[in-house]
């Protein structure tokens, strides 16, 4: 598995398994298949992009900023490199979070990396030291 940095991105580069059951704190709000749009261009790479998240815990850190709701729900994506594998990409939700300047709302944002790494480690992706 390749691990990549990049803007303050979590990059994973990995095979995702597919039809894999997921159970956990996260509801899907929206999906976006951008492959047909940027097709008509041309160009090939596969992505989808979610915003995935829980209004339980979004709520928890609404209550404190509303402008949390800049940050949540997450925005994922997971597309095809330039080399042909798959890669979840993320934003660290306690870098994101942490601009805001409320402590309260960063701990939340550190919950959320350790959900998101047991997110990935049920996909059976290796998890980054940076979500556990």
């Amino acid at each position: 598995m390749a691990r990549m940095k990049r803007a303050g991105a979590i990059l994973l580069a990995n095979r995702v398994p597919r039809h894999r059951p997921v159970t956990g704190p996260f509801m899907i709000y929206w999906k976006f298949d951008a492959q047909p749009l940027f097709g008509v261009a041309g160009d090939r790479a596969r992505c989808t992009e979610y915003l995935m998240g829980n209004h339980m815990i979004a709520e928890r850190m609404y209550r404190h900023d509303a402008g949390a709701l800049l940050y949540a729900p997450l925005r994922v994506t997971i597309h095809e490199s330039p080399s042909g594998e798959a890669v979840f990409a993320i934003d660290r939700p306690s870098d994101t979070l942490s601009a805001l300047g409320r402590p309260e709302i960063t701990e939340v944002g550190r919950e959320l990396d350790r959900k998101v790494g047991a997110l990935l480690a049920h996909l059976g992706v290796p998890v980054p030291d940076e979500l556990t």
